[in-house]
């Protein structure tokens, strides 16, 4: 394009005639049209070099540490494990976690009436998990989370609590690793969980290497 200078620091920029085939526009789309078929063959015959992965058939390998969906456990008997004792909420940055506590006439226990999660608002921090003494709300390895509408984002009671036998292992993240025995009940009415040593010895592997691998 021709450039004149009109002033100091002013210049003024004229616009070449188009040619007629620009201004058909027919090679242009001809030319973008056989790039992408290039790309697309180049492809095709060449599926283990893609950067990409034929998902849900095969499903990317993620650290054993990684937060995804949220529990909630339940004693043997089918109760929640949570007593509402308000430590998790308290101590979520993000102020997703809604809480009412209502009270057992026999043992005046507390338990949640409600348990809401915003999933929109929640950073996976596992705050929460660190936070809660009675081991009653996990973040487990599960990522698919997809929702359709903002509602659905909240979760509750129904959708966080699992039965007993669940099979919660292997866990995304929880403050010390070894084997949860879930035996008597939390809140001071039983057994509870017994204070374990910390983390697995340095010497040790790393717990569950392959889980997810090659699923």
């Amino acid at each position: 394009m021709p450039v004149t200078r009109t002033a100091p620091g002013i210049v003024r920029v004229e616009r070449e005639a188009m040619t007629l085939s620009q201004r058909a526009y027919l090679p242009q789309i001809l030319g973008g049209m056989l790039r992408t078929f290039r790309h697309f063959l180049r492809n095709l015959f060449n599926m283990k070099g893609l950067p990409t992965i034929s998902y849900p058939e095969v499903k990317r390998v993620y650290s054993e540490r990684f937060r995804g969906r949220h529990i909630l456990t339940t004693r043997e008997d089918g109760t929640t494990r949570c007593v509402a004792c308000y430590m998790c909420s308290t101590a979520c940055p993000a102020e997703c976690i809604t809480i009412e506590a209502g009270e057992d006439q026999r043992t005046r226990e507390k338990f949640p009436v409600r348990y809401d999660i915003d999933l929109l608002r929640c950073i996976f921090c596992g705050y929460c998990v660190d936070a809660c003494p009675e081991d009653a709300i996990y973040m487990t390895r599960d990522y698919e989370m997809s929702i359709d509408t903002r509602a659905r984002a909240v979760v509750g009671l129904r959708d966080l609590v699992v039965p007993p036998d669940f099979p919660v292992e292997p866990m995304g993240w929880r403050p010390y690793y070894g084997k949860m025995d879930k035996r008597g009940t939390a809140g001071g009415t039983g057994i509870g969980q017994p204070i374990r040593e910390a983390p697995y010895k340095e010497e040790m592997p790393i717990p569950n290497p392959d889980v997810y691998r090659g699923a």
